[in-house]
């Protein structure tokens, strides 16, 4: 789902919320292990506040949604993607827009940490980047240098997250190894 597709969602359910803080927020929750769905619908609705019946009535489009982005989590050929808004935007709104995504992963990291959490030393320096670029400042003058470095931050969030998941999830590394007879 496309940053403006679960932006048209929250519309259509009257969630006043942010997209990528939602998906960063989701991310964090799933890098830690397992979750049962039910906890995960729970934790949902109340990251939203969401009433009752705003969350029963997304609970399919939002099922769909924890599927396909544990999906890109879990995929060996690393295809993971924030959910961010499209190129279009000013580089300033993006910008904020992936503090808000990095903020709310560690905040969904945060609330799935339990006894065994337990990252690589790398793992532990990718959390705190993604925890600083979460305070990401947008006061300065945009140059053409703005959106390379933009594309890399991104590239970089993106292999930071798929570091963190795989510290937390060593069974899918040996599950992706082949095995020689």
């Amino acid at each position: 789902m496309t940053f403006e597709q679960l932006e048209e969602l929250f519309f259509s359910h009257k969630i006043n919320a942010s997209p990528s803080g939602f998906h960063g927020f989701l991310c964090g929750r799933l890098s830690c292990g397992a979750v049962d769905l039910k906890q995960l619908v729970d934790a949902s609705t109340s990251w939203l506040a969401l009433s009752q019946e705003q969350a029963e009535a997304a609970e399919g489009s939002f099922e769909t949604f924890y599927q396909n982005s544990l999906n890109d989590l879990e995929d060996i050929s690393f295809l993971f993607q924030p959910v961010l808004p499209d190129d279009e935007l000013p580089l300033t709104e993006r910008l904020v827009a992936v503090g808000e995504w990095c903020s709310n992963y560690i905040s969904g990291v945060g609330e799935g940490m339990g006894d065994e959490f337990d990252v690589s030393v790398d793992g532990k320096e990718a959390l705190e980047d993604i925890s600083a670029i979460g305070q990401i400042s947008v006061d300065f003058e945009t140059d053409e240098d703005g959106e390379r470095d933009y594309a890399e931050l991104i590239e970089y969030i993106r292999i930071a997250v798929q570091l963190v998941f795989a510290d937390l999830h060593p069974e899918l590394d040996a599950e992706a190894k082949p095995t020689i007879h």
